[in-house]
């Protein structure tokens, strides 16, 4: 019952029928599903770890959220705000316990995503499935909205719809059959053209930089040189035929305004070292023929900045930092499709989010929470003990023993009930007891390394002293990045 909550919620908050189903307005279906999630926690809670602080993602999630409500002061009324984060995240880390499970949530973000898609493209082609989008369209000059509270601009839609091309080559194309192949490349081109007709340039940037990420992961070092000169060369040329990206420049209007606010952001967060407090940052400008009116800050790094002060946006960042560490540091074994793609698709949609972080205000959005819990999910598989069982045959100092290597399946209580049964490969170790598997690899995909020295495919328990290190270089790095935006915008 867990499960089938959160794979209904993030369904929910995709679509959000209550904003174009007729009667249903203001009804709180998130509400309605966290309850049944955690409902569905309790009620298998002797058949399940409820151990919840078992990830590092754990820890940087809750402290984030403990910040959030001692840098606003108003102690209950922002924690009652800020709980529903915590329920969505644990319940998603703790609920997608198997591999089966945790496949089926992408999936319904994938079905969810390809919904949003289809309901954007009614409106262009005159049916318009959430009524009001085609005069929000009008308003915006004829570039593509969908009237729902999420994507009711072109660029919160142009963001939301491109994560898909890069979901949807990791899910559908990705190691799948010609059948597959050809859906996959039906859902891109759908959803690159209702990206074309947002004319959002942010969303094309942040859809070339995802699906660069996902191209080169686990590929050889020469691959990985080869397809960021192409990117840099071709890539640009290219993106740079796109509607509207001839006015990439400090001088367009738009690009202005936001450069202003930014600055006003950066002036908040230096001013307060703490921030003003959630959401209570105000950007306000004057703005010809409509006075002084209240812009958003058009960036989740600036907001998270602005409200919560430099603790805040370092927090912010170590939850980025603990998703992309896992998905990075995970090493399912190089014939096991399914680990490989769950772990693909995760980097799709942090790679998505963390570049559309820059343009649009997404910070506090459920979805970031949800990202993040399908991530720890992720890591509780894969930090499994991969279990060794067999005899010498080369006597004990060259042992030769039998591994499970679908890694996901030994999460999953032996395989069976998750992945339809267990693969088992013979590895071969040599005297230092560095293992070789003779498995076939995809183009440009380096050897595959083995389980880590504590016997799983992840090993990494807690924070430490190396990676709170990382994190604060990402922070000045971040801040470095704000403020030559600010002070020296880049075109090209």
């Amino acid at each position: 019952m867990d499960h089938v909550a959160i794979c209904v919620a993030i369904l929910l908050w995709l679509v959000r029928p209550q904003d174009w189903l007729n009667g249903f307005a203001g009804v709180g279906f998130m509400k309605y599903a966290m309850l049944v999630a955690v409902l569905g926690l309790w009620s298998r809670s002797r058949q399940m770890n409820w151990k919840l602080f078992q990830t590092p993602a754990d820890y940087a999630v809750t402290i984030y959220l403990v910040w959030i409500v001692l840098t606003t002061g108003e102690y209950v009324d922002t924690a009652k705000e800020v709980l529903p984060f915590a329920v969505f995240y644990f319940a998603t880390a703790l609920s997608q316990d198997t591999a089966r499970r945790l496949r089926q949530f992408l999936n319904c973000w994938v079905a969810g995503l390809c919904v949003v898609t289809a309901f954007a493209l009614s409106t262009h082609f005159g049916g318009e499935f959430a009524a009001g989008s085609a005069d929000l369209t009008e308003y915006f000059d004829g570039r593509l909205a969908l009237n729902t509270w999420i994507f009711n601009n072109p660029n919160s839609l142009g963001h939301g719809v491109v994560a898909l091309v890069p979901l949807a080559y990791v899910w559908l194309w990705w190691r799948r059959s010609w059948m597959m192949k050809l859906l996959a490349v039906g859902v891109i081109y759908v959803a690159g053209y209702c990206v074309f007709l947002t004319q959002s340039k942010g969303a094309y940037l942040c859809g070339a930089a995802a699906f660069g990420v996902v191209l080169v992961f686990r590929k050889r070092l020469i691959v990985q040189v080869f397809l960021v000169i192409l990117a840099m060369t071709a890539g640009v040329a290219a993106l740079k035929l796109l509607p509207r990206m001839d006015t990439m420049s400090a001088s367009e209007d738009g690009i202005a305004g936001r450069l202003v606010i930014w600055q006003m952001a950066h002036n908040a967060m230096v001013n307060t070292n703490t921030g003003e407090g959630w959401k209570k940052f105000e950007a306000w400008v004057t703005i010809p023929k409509q006075g002084v009116v209240r812009k958003a800050t058009h960036g989740s790094y600036v907001n998270v900045g602005a409200d919560l002060g430099y603790p805040g946006l370092f927090l912010f960042l170590a939850v980025l930092y603990c998703g992309v560490r896992t998905v990075l540091q995970a090493r399912p074994p190089p014939d096991d499709a399914e680990a490989g793609r769950l772990q693909r698709a995760l980097l799709s949609l942090i790679a998505s989010y963390g570049a559309s972080a820059w343009m649009i205000d997404r910070a506090y959005h459920t979805d970031f929470f949800f990202i993040a819990g399908a991530v720890a999910a992720f890591h509780r598989l894969m930090s499994v003990p991969v279990r060794q069982e067999g005899r010498s045959e080369r006597g004990p100092d060259e042992p030769s023993v039998l591994v499970p290597v679908t890694a996901l399946a030994v999460a999953a209580h032996g395989g069976a009930s998750a992945m339809g049964g267990l693969k088992l490969a013979m590895i071969s170790s040599a005297g230092d007891g560095s293992p070789s598997v003779g498995t076939a690899r995809g183009l440009g995909e380096p050897d595959d390394p083995g389980p880590s020295q504590s016997g799983t495919w992840l090993s990494w328990r807690k924070i430490g002293v190396i990676d709170v290190l990382l994190i604060y270089g990402l922070f000045e790095l971040v801040l470095y990045t704000w403020v030559e935006i600010m002070t020296h915008f880049i075109s090209f």
